[in-house]
């Protein structure tokens, strides 16, 4: 399976769906290219639009591997075996934890949306990302949203790789994944068009959904 883009990923995610979202219920898009998977599914279940803000941490020695990731709350999950490999020291961690940090604040200074904590506790939350490769920002998303009281967790991603989908059938109250491939190299693989998005465009789809969500949260 193939998507076109984002769009249609969302468009066949939010199909899905159709049986397990149930109100009061947030759907959070990890940024960016959550947020466009993300937003064919509010439109089709008129439901609120937010963020989680987690983000992976890389190395300098190779920025495309994720060790772990963090949360708004600087909340840290690490993969040891990660850690390991790259012979990571504690200062090499602490300095990809202040920058990675560092751009979380700013994101949330630039998007000026509430986060996913506003809607918690006691609401049931879809976390919703572009694809799983190792899974390390969604677990630092889900660790937040149960930090924080969310009634039930849905993971919900276009396309996983077997190992992040066997994670999250056992850690996610419910996990949805279009495609589950135990060969799995990289999420853009399966877009034909997976064009890097801009804090720009993040901003316009959460715009878009400001009054809506208002509503939906009341």
């Amino acid at each position: 399976m193939t998507f076109n883009d984002r769009t249609d990923a969302g468009q066949k995610l939010a199909e899905a769906l159709t049986a397990i979202l149930k109100p009061p219920c947030v759907v959070a898009g990890i940024p960016r290219g959550g947020v466009a998977v993300a937003m064919p599914i509010v439109e089709r279940f008129h439901l609120p639009l937010t963020v989680v803000y987690a983000r992976k941490l890389t190395a300098p020695m190779a920025p495309e591997l994720a060790f772990g990731a963090i949360d708004e709350d600087g909340q840290t999950t690490l993969d040891a075996q990660c850690v390991a490999m790259l012979e990571l020291s504690s200062a090499d961690i602490e300095q990809a934890k202040q920058r990675v940090s560092k751009e979380i604040r700013r994101r949330m200074e630039t998007y000026r949306v509430p986060g996913l904590g506003r809607y918690l506790p006691d609401m049931a939350v879809a976390l919703v990302d572009d694809g799983l490769a190792t899974g390390s920002t969604m677990r630092a998303a889900l660790q937040y949203a149960r930090r924080h009281g969310a009634r039930e967790i849905i993971v919900a991603v276009p396309c996983a790789s077997t190992a992040a989908a066997r994670e999250f059938e056992h850690t996610a109250d419910r996990f949805v994944s279009l495609l589950v491939d135990p060969n799995f190299t990289a999420v853009g693989e399966y877009y034909r068009d997976f064009s890097p998005m801009s804090d720009r465009q993040v901003i316009a789809m959460l715009d878009a959904h400001g009054e809506r969500a208002s509503v939906s949260r009341k």
